[in-house]
């Protein structure tokens, strides 16, 4: 009888379940009204803010309007000054060197042919080499005084590994020299153009500078494998001259909703996104605004979504939300917060963030980060609540997830995922759209990017009411990162 009993009841538990789950996706529809939506899109995405770049009043203008929807829905302000939503990022834009060139045993690279400066001040550097095959034995290794040579990685995951290169500061390189070879998948000219360009980096001018950086084209083979065969001099030189730097203007923008769980309040579930674009790009046709709706003023307009409805139902955990900066620089707004942080990491243990390139259908969203945390199924139970499937990385050469904010709260431990429209392949339905100037308002399916807000949303919900706590799967890049933030295992 007592096993007839719990059988009779497992169904009436089921619907309990299934009911209070409908209940909770019927309030956050009812909350997120779709035109009020609609209307935060529209002007983060307008013309007047001239596509949202960094280091511009226009995107200072939308962040302000972020801080002021913010205040409205009763976050918590976390910024620099009391009241207010606006954390300073210290962000340097430089102009390139007029002259830089490199001299490394019989050969000297020149700017204007085969280097690409990446960070450095006006000046001389001469010094011993350490070349470096590899970085296994890096703690092993006296670098005071020593210009470090190495053979470039994925570029833009060289680019990104700022870590790495302080790392090397702080063991008393004086400079790095990274060597493009033969294996590139990317052509020099692209780099070059790219690098040799107007950049911003984090940084404060007349403090501690930036380690002196460069690459240098080397796609023989024949210089690195001398430098394998220790068949090179000693000695390197690197000099740059005529680069101009100035300070930026740039704000993350930053509020709290405490949770209502007197102890799961402790814990922290950061949402954030992205609000710069790449502003006015001239020479590109009759339209130069980039406006930046799909990358990212869809994801701008989740963020104020859910500060409404967390603002007015809060979770158990408490939410952070922040609006970042600068990622289209380099992702420099999330790694300012990661290392000046409103909240210590330690006491988050989530980052859900929200950013996209465009989508290739209106059935699914992308999940880019599947079995990389435990929190899977959540995300397909909030995905099917708001009437979508679930995809996880259909194109991982593309290797998104280090190319987003969400990895700068991974390398500190913080488990992390990207919540992106539907991407299938890196096509035309994507091409079309991405960093292009006609990623407008009106190009996008409305109804689709409804269901994809409430089910982001929803995800949130559900990750910060879940009774178990979130972690790096086994084996996972960033674990050994995450046990170390939070000085335990799971």
């Amino acid at each position: 009888m007592i096993k007839s009993s719990k059988l009779c009841l497992l169904p009436l538990f089921i619907g309990l379940i299934s009911f209070s789950s409908s209940a909770q996706m019927s309030r956050i529809k009812s909350t997120i009204d779709q035109i009020d939506a609609e209307s935060h899109l529209r002007f983060l995405t307008a013309d007047e803010l001239r596509g949202r770049n960094t280091g511009t009043i226009e995107l200072n203008i939308a962040g302000r309007y972020l801080a002021e929807q913010f205040r409205k829905y009763g976050l918590d302000p976390l910024g620099d000054k009391e009241g207010d939503y606006t954390q300073k990022v210290e962000i340097v834009e430089s102009n390139p060197p007029t002259t830089a060139t490199v001299s490394l045993h019989d050969k000297v690279f020149n700017i204007k042919s085969d280097l690409a400066y990446i960070d450095g001040e006006n000046g001389i550097i001469e010094g011993p080499i350490m070349f470096m095959k590899d970085f296994s034995e890096l703690e092993s290794v006296n670098l005071k005084g020593k210009i470090v040579v190495t053979v470039l990685g994925e570029p833009r995951a060289a680019l990104m590994n700022v870590d790495l290169v302080k790392r090397f500061q702080k063991m008393g390189a004086i400079g790095l020299i990274e060597i493009f070879g033969p294996d590139q998948k990317y052509p020099w000219p692209v780099i070059a153009g790219f690098l040799n360009g107007q950049k911003m980096n984090l940084g404060i001018i007349g403090s501690l500078q930036g380690l002196p950086r460069v690459w240098v084209n080397d796609t023989t083979d024949v210089f690195i494998q001398k430098l394998k065969r220790n068949e090179t001099q000693s000695k390197a030189r690197i000099a740059i001259d005529g680069l101009l730097k100035r300070p930026v203007d740039a704000y993350n923008i930053v509020g709290k909703i405490e949770g209502t769980d007197p102890v799961l309040k402790e814990e922290h579930v950061i949402m954030c996104a992205h609000y710069d674009h790449i502003g006015v790009q001239s020479g590109k046709g009759l339209d130069s605004i980039y406006n930046g709706t799909r990358d990212n003023g869809i994801g701008t307009t989740g963020l104020i979504n859910a500060a409404k409805y967390f603002g007015l139902y809060p979770a158990k955990r408490s939410i952070i939300i922040v609006a970042l900066t600068g990622e289209e620089k380099g992702l420099l707004g999330s790694q300012y917060y990661t290392d000046n942080p409103k909240v210590p990491l330690e006491k988050s243990v989530f980052a859900l963030n929200i950013d996209n390139s465009g989508y290739t259908d209106t059935e699914n969203i992308t999940l880019l980060d599947t079995a990389r945390t435990n929190i899977d199924k959540l995300v397909y139970q909030a995905a099917k609540e708001a009437g979508l499937g679930v995809m996880g990385d259909r194109i991982p050469s593309q290797n998104y997830y280090e190319r987003s904010d969400q990895v700068s709260f991974a390398k500190k431990g913080v488990p992390a995922i990207n919540y992106k429209m539907s991407m299938a392949a890196f096509d035309e339905r994507i091409s079309t759209y991405y960093h292009q100037a006609n990623d407008e308002f009106d190009s996008i399916d409305l109804e689709y990017v409804y269901k994809y807000w409430i089910s982001y949303i929803r995800s949130a919900e559900l990750i910060s009411n879940w009774d178990q706590k979130p972690y790096w799967m086994p084996g996972d890049k960033f674990e050994e990162a995450g046990n170390k933030l939070y000085s335990k295992k799971h």
